[in-house]
């Protein structure tokens, strides 16, 4: 449960200013696979730390460290209330409707299983405006579950956002 809770929250990303760009990848955002060579590599090996480390900086782009430290912006004097914490946990609650469009999908095709992921965008006031498979992370792609998921997912209510921004999240689901 913790390991799938940490799944989440690597593949879960907010943007802030509405668009539907994702924040640019970092060493720490890119899973094992996708991975450069230098930010797969065990750091601690012998005699390499040093390279490792070095390798890592050149990787970075200029003021990834100080966006890293820094707290979110404000934007109005506000800080953000509806979190990614926040959202995960509407989504949990309400994972059993997504859990029951796949069994009913799995009682005519035995063998289906895969991970749905499901990018969708909040608005300011909690409602979800546009929800989707994405195509690329999703390695189940039956239109039965994918159709019936995207129903539950755009009938979800969150919680407004103290910014009045839009939320633009990728929310995974393993169905195995």
């Amino acid at each position: 449960m913790k390991r799938a809770f940490a799944g989440i929250a690597l593949t879960v990303f907010a943007v802030g200013c509405g668009g539907d760009a994702a924040p640019a990848k970092s060493a720490e955002d890119v899973p094992p696979a996708e991975a450069p060579a230098s930010a797969a590599a065990p750091a601690a090996e012998a005699g390499n730390d040093e390279k490792s480390a070095q390798a890592a900086a050149d990787e970075a782009w200029a003021g990834e460290g100080e966006a890293k430290a820094a707290p979110a912006p404000e934007a109005g004097g506000k800080t953000e209330t509806r979190t990614m914490e926040v959202i995960a946990a509407v989504v949990k609650e309400n994972r059993k409707p997504v859990r029951d469009c796949f069994e009913k999908a799995k009682k005519e095709l035995p063998d289906l299983k895969g991970d749905m992921v499901i990018h969708f965008v909040v608005d300011p006031e909690g409602k979800v405006k546009k929800a989707e498979l994405n195509q690329e992370r999703s390695t189940l792609k039956s239109p039965a579950v994918v159709d019936c998921s995207l129903k539950v997912i755009g009938a979800l209510k969150f919680p407004p956002s103290s910014r009045g921004m839009d939320t633009t999240v990728n929310y995974p689901f393993n169905l195995n």
